[in-house]
């Protein structure tokens, strides 16, 4: 059988090489042609592939193979398309091989050493193969021709255009009523970080997702518009299915990973709402010491505040390192490289953050100043108006605000005039140097006297003087006197050194501290009957 199958396949073989004469030839093997395996060669007809080819024949190799019998398909004649497509087992010499033919032309030969090694692929499987994947290619040349299936490819090309214009203007319209909606503030003051209203941010956020929404779904509707197009002409065809194809692989891939994400989103989820209900929690625990209704010895409402803030960062902390290992993604190169990356950067980045963000802790905690005090750091005297995470703000007198980092604060001694002020006021002093010949206790009487005639300056507890030094010219008297608001502190000083002035010009008592060059004649003492000397108005 082996014999007159041989010899059936040499006599087809013959037959078709001398029915017509081929403007190239096939590559034939002969019984001393060398025949070695190679790279695949791919022949493809009208965008469709029919088969690989990777044999070299003697000094022919694959690729010209392919050339040659892509040449031969294109020349045959359109009465051939009719015609039977057969795979023809042969035998020369010591080769087998598969001779495909179309009607009486041979087109190309299948040698072992064409197969894909491995692949359990036999010659007559192979040859099967590409008799039905050109039989395809020739019939979709052949319909390319009837007039009937141009036709039908237009209408339904024309009608899939007009309904790609219409989904791409219903797509236009709902972006612009997302971009023209106003601006809502429902959310403000609802999404707010360290007293930052993220309600403009997130509505920018949410019109961006709307434009790329939009331009995403009209990205789709135009290659679901090409797919079909593509796949209404019998050349384009094998076009459209790879896009068909590649559609619905990256749709069944999402539609996977979606479904493989799920137990991780529902845990990230969960994660998620239980760390929210905790931070409520934390959130209403120390507002209320902050507004006094809880009142604890460990913790004072001047600081509940930053503590609130600094247990919340930690919290949510906490729960993103637990939920992260459930983060779809979170295990791949890619995400930890950029982990790694912004780890890098937040090191590097942060030193400076860092100390001031520490010193603005060590601000709050030590109570050196809180927003409404009146403080004194440096040079700087002012209404304190934020004591932020990293800077804090005051307001001079004149009406500038000042932004000191907190590790300059920190490294500032702070002088606090509003801390102790709650119970008794505020206290503001003056001093005055006044000469050896003015009786001390007339000076302090003049003083207190000023102080009483000052608006703002409180009758209790009363204004009162001290004298700071006997020094050798003059002595030095200071007075001091509480005030209620400490924020007024220039303007009441103001008022109560014109007072001083009238006063003392009132008793005819020089303020002008003395300076001898030489020394007096007499001595400058003041007599027993004089210690009082006060005008006769005034006693």
């Amino acid at each position: 059988m082996d014999v007159l199958r041989r010899l059936g396949g040499l006599l087809a073989l013959a037959l078709l090489l001398t029915a017509r004469a081929a403007p190239a030839q096939v590559a034939l093997p002969t019984a001393n042609a060398q025949v070695t395996a190679g790279a695949a060669a791919p022949l493809v007809v009208w965008n469709r592939p029919i088969i690989e080819l990777r044999a070299s024949i003697g000094g022919t190799t694959a690729e010209e193979r392919v050339a040659r019998a892509r040449r031969r398909i294109e020349e045959l004649p359109v009465s051939a398309y009719a015609d039977p497509i057969q795979a023809i087992p042969s035998t020369v010499g010591t080769v087998e091989g598969v001779f495909v033919s179309v009607g009486s032309q041979l087109v190309f030969a299948i040698l072992p050493e064409d197969l894909e090694p491995e692949s359990g692929q036999t010659l007559e499987s192979a040859g099967q193969t590409a008799v039905a994947q050109l039989t395809a290619a020739l019939q979709a040349r052949a319909d390319q021709r009837r007039a009937p299936v141009i036709i039908q490819g237009l209408s339904l090309s024309v009608l899939a255009t007009l309904l790609l214009l219409l989904a791409l203007r219903l797509i236009g319209k709902f972006r612009r009523r997302a971009q023209e909606r106003p601006i809502t503030t429902k959310i403000s003051g609802r999404a707010k970080i360290f007293g930052v209203d993220l309600g403009q941010a997130l509505t920018a956020i949410e019109r961006g997702l709307s434009k790329l929404t939009a331009l995403g779904a009209m990205i789709v509707a135009l290659y679901i518009w090409l797919t079909f197009v593509l796949g209404q002409f019998p050349f384009t065809q094998p076009w459209g299915r790879q896009l068909g194809q590649h559609l619905s692989q990256l749709l069944l891939k999402f539609g996977t990973g979606i479904l493989g994400a799920m137990p991780g989103l529902f845990a990230v989820l969960l994660i998620f709402l239980l760390a929210r209900l905790t931070v409520r929690a934390i959130s209403g625990f120390f507002q209320s010491v902050e507004s006094g209704q809880i009142e604890l010895d460990w913790l004072e409402p001047e600081t509940a505040r930053a503590t609130r803030q600094l247990v919340v960062v930690l919290a949510w902390s906490f729960a993103i390192i637990v939920a992260y290992p459930y983060i779809p993604g979170s295990a791949s190169p890619v995400f930890k490289g950029v982990s790694v990356f912004l780890g890098v950067m937040a090191t590097f980045g942060s030193a400076g953050v860092v100390n001031h963000l520490v010193s603005g802790l060590v601000i709050v905690y030590s109570r050196s100043c809180k927003p409404g005090d009146v403080i004194r750091a440096g040079e700087i005297e002012g209404l304190v108006t934020v004591v932020g995470v990293l800077s804090t703000k005051i307001v001079t007198r004149k009406r500038e605000e000042i932004t000191v980092p907190n590790a300059v604060l920190v490294g500032t001694s702070i002088t606090n005039y509003t801390r102790l002020a709650r119970e008794h006021g505020a206290m503001i002093s003056t001093t005055v140097t006044i000469g050896y010949d003015a009786p001390w206790r007339q000076v302090h009487e003049l003083l207190i006297r000023a102080a009483d005639r000052t608006p703002d300056i409180k009758k209790t507890p009363a204004p009162f003087v001290y004298q700071r030094s006997l020094s050798d010219f003059y002595v030095e008297y200071e007075l001091r006197a509480h005030i209620t608001d400490p924020a007024e502190r220039l303007p009441i000083l103001s008022a109560l050194h014109a007072e001083i002035q009238d006063a003392f010009n009132e008793a005819g008592v020089q303020i002008m501290s003395p300076h001898f060059e030489t020394q007096p004649d007499g001595k400058v003492w003041v007599p027993r009957s004089a210690w009082r000397g006060l005008p006769p108005e005034a006693s």
